[in-house]
């Protein structure tokens, strides 16, 4: 899968809602976790929303490893590294929905950026109605000249958030020093600049390491602290910051490399980007 279908951008335009876009995308496939991933470790510059149908899945957002369940929705908010973890040969079935509040996004996007949880888990009547609200987008996504349903659909699965009093439960699959480690990243990303400076202080071999990544997270060290720095850097040009800026603040010792890794990640150099971004606003 190339990378434009891996970093998804909301297609479909609102006419109810200025500016907000919203697309939705429904797989039911056959995974092998042996295999290559289809999708690594990512990120998206929205809102993802993703339902789960199938069972034995389990959801690595922000730092945590969570066990998924029928029905659990996971919310990543913009520019957080995530991935779905398909944990045995199976076939897997599963809704995203990525969300670009656009020019209401001081409104409706805090409904999302003030929650304290990831994921939610719903009481059986809700868990069916938010279920049938998300066949019933993917079908009206199908149609045309229907924008008005569309958005009344897409603001019920809205209403249907709320924050849920219940304890997320992280999986205990990912090994305590390996948690550590991952922590360590997540607090000092842009001051680690070797995952050399991660196996001598944590005491761990580079192929121990490297193991871990690959079998927990379906990628290796270093592409997961490059995309790190890389998620830093797109807040931080979001935020008006230049390109030099970014590229020292998210702890790139060269602009050139920041340039190729960024245009590698994104399909484009962080200065169109930016100019891009600025021409939206």
């Amino acid at each position: 899968m190339s990378e434009s279908k891996i970093f998804k951008q909301p297609t479909h335009q609102c006419i109810s809602l200025t500016g907000v876009k919203f697309e939705i995308s429904h797989a039911k496939e056959f995974f092998n976790p042996n295999t290559a991933r289809l999708s690594p470790p990512h990120i998206h510059n929205c809102i993802e929303i993703f339902l789960n149908i199938s069972s034995d899945a389990s959801f690595f957002v922000d730092n945590c490893l969570y066990p998924l369940q029928y029905g659990d929705i996971v919310v990543s908010m913009p520019n957080q590294i995530h991935v779905c973890l398909f944990n045995k040969s199976y076939t897997h079935e599963h809704f995203c929905l990525w969300v670009d509040f656009g020019e209401a996004q001081d409104g409706l996007e805090a409904l999302f950026s003030k929650l304290t949880q990831h994921l939610f888990r719903f009481e059986n009547e809700k868990q069916t109605k938010i279920i049938e609200l998300f066949y019933k987008l993917e079908s009206l996504s199908s149609e045309k000249d229907n924008d008005l349903q569309k958005t009344a659909c897409f603001l019920e699965i809205l209403s249907l958030f709320e924050v849920i009093s219940f304890e997320e439960e992280q999986t205990s699959q990912i090994p305590d020093i390996l948690q550590k480690i991952l922590n360590d990243i997540h607090m000092n990303f842009s001051e680690i600049h070797h995952i050399n400076q991660l196996t001598d202080k944590y005491f761990v071999s580079n192929a121990t390491l490297g193991r871990w990544f690959r079998k927990y997270l379906h990628t290796s060290p270093r592409e997961y602290l490059e995309s790190k720095k890389l998620a830093h850097a797109v807040k931080l040009l979001d935020g008006g910051a230049t390109v030099t800026e970014a590229c020292i603040n998210s702890g790139f010792p060269c602009c050139s490399h920041f340039i190729v890794l960024f245009k590698k990640k994104f399909g484009e150099t962080p200065l169109k980007y930016k100019k891009r971004k600025e021409v939206n606003i």
